[in-house]
């Protein structure tokens, strides 16, 4: 075969056809433009006019139907599934349909104007501006802010319950706010004034309180209780921490609540050891024990509490004790040893009397070794000698076969020896000034 020669004549056909070519797309393109030039966006019934656009961004802002919430939380524009029907989220969609949308400069003016009022005192109208702040630039500093001076508004105009709500609310939304000291010696000082008014005026609990503003419509102690549980909780290192637990403890204490005093003694005790607080929450504690003690036919825990707390005062404050609570310390810690005995012969007896001589002659040991100084000591180990010898009666028709069916009954003889080798330890001593063994 031989190659085709590129003569003159064909470079110049070839272009030719690529000029052609070229003119073909540049006229299409141009037809393309102007037809495209043709074609409007549709205006809808519901769309802004032009100018009531401009108008609006002129005075609030370029961003006033943004639908972003702070510069700290984007939210996505459209919600799926069931969020879309949640009632924040209606909230949120309804506001932005009526134009109360989030909107920074409006929060910011309105937060001014409501500064100035508050300057001048004028409490009630700045309450309405801060809201407007409040609503129209949440989860922002200017919310923080204006939620701090509308809870100090409804303070100075003595709402306290709607002030000590607006405090928690900004500690729960903004937790290291560097409001937070404040906002606990308001809630402490409102908490005081309820606690007083109510020790005063014994106020029902279930009565409605439709007069006073500055009291909780139900349950003014109880609100107190809570405003007190309040500083505690979101300052929980702060200065008046361990002083809200003293007064929740002492006003227990002075309602005969003495479960819920013991505890909150208690909280003090072991969470601020180094609280002023520390020697009378042991001294108040340990009455709030003994009193909470319902007699020896009632569980003794707390009983065994109060002899360890007891104890423990008199190894921890031997310098801080004056003359008379050192001695009413003593006294109350040989009553707890008093109490215990009995405890200890009421089961002696009640096993007695049902003739089962094994466990009558452990309670009755148990006095002669733990609690050789009180009364009882001596009457047990006068009963132990009584007892000495008698068998308990058997309740067990089939004693043969029980121990044949049931091995675990020897366990129970070992334990019943064990008991035999106490009494006779107990009663070892006879002088009552020491206790046999330890």
């Amino acid at each position: 075969m031989t190659p085709s020669r590129d003569t003159p004549a064909r470079r110049v056909g070839v272009l030719r056809s690529a000029r052609a070519a070229s003119r073909a797309v540049v006229a299409s393109c141009l037809l393309l433009q102007a037809g495209c030039a043709t074609f409007k966006t549709p205006t809808w019934p519901w769309s802004k006019p032009a100018a009531t656009v401009d108008k609006v961004a002129g005075e609030l802002g370029e961003d006033a139907d943004s639908s972003v919430i702070s510069s700290e939380f984007n939210p996505t524009e459209q919600d799926f599934g069931w969020d879309y029907f949640k009632g924040e989220n209606i909230k949120k969609r309804w506001k932005k349909m009526v134009g109360r949308g989030p909107n920074e400069p409006v929060a910011r003016k309105a937060l001014a104007d409501a500064d100035a009022l508050y300057r001048d005192r004028k409490y009630k109208e700045a309450i309405a501006q801060y809201k407007v702040a409040i609503d129209r630039w949440p989860d922002s500093v200017i919310e923080e802010d204006a939620l701090w001076q509308l809870a100090e508004c409804w303070f100075f105009t003595d709402q306290y319950p709607k002030a000590e709500d607006c405090y928690d609310q900004l500690v729960k939304k903004y937790a290291n706010s560097r409001y937070l000291d404040r906002i606990a010696q308001r809630q402490f000082v409102i908490a005081q004034y309820w606690i007083a008014l109510d020790q005063k005026h014994n106020y029902p609990t279930i009565v409605p309180n439709l007069v006073d503003r500055s009291r909780p419509l139900f349950d003014t102690r109880g609100r107190a209780i809570k405003a007190f549980d309040h500083v505690r909780i979101n300052d929980p290192r702060g200065s008046l921490a361990d002083d809200s637990i003293m007064a929740q403890a002492n006003a227990h204490f002075l309602d005969r609540q003495w479960i819920d005093a013991d505890y909150f003694y208690g909280l003090l005790r072991s969470e601020y050891p180094d609280s002023d607080f520390l020697l009378q929450a042991h001294l108040l504690g340990l009455q709030a024990k003994l009193r909470a003690y319902q007699g020896p036919g009632y569980e003794g825990g707390i009983l065994n509490e109060a002899e360890v707390l007891a104890d423990q005062i008199l190894v921890q404050f031997p310098d801080q004790l004056a003359g008379d609570e050192a001695e009413r310390v003593q006294t109350t810690r040989a009553a707890i040893a008093a109490q215990q005995a009995t405890r200890h012969w009421s089961r002696a007896e009640f096993y007695a009397k049902g003739k089962h001589y094994t466990s009558a002659r452990i309670y009755y040991a148990l006095i002669a070794r733990d609690y050789p100084k009180t009364m009882l000591a001596q009457q047990a180990r006068d009963r132990l000698d009584s007892l000495a010898g008698k068998e308990d009666v058997s309740d067990n028709p089939f004693p043969t076969l029980t121990a044949l069916l049931n091995p675990d009954s020897l366990k129970q003889a070992e334990l019943d020896a064990m008991a035999e080798a106490n009494t006779a330890i107990a009663r070892g001593d006879t002088s009552g000034a020491n206790p046999p063994l330890r």
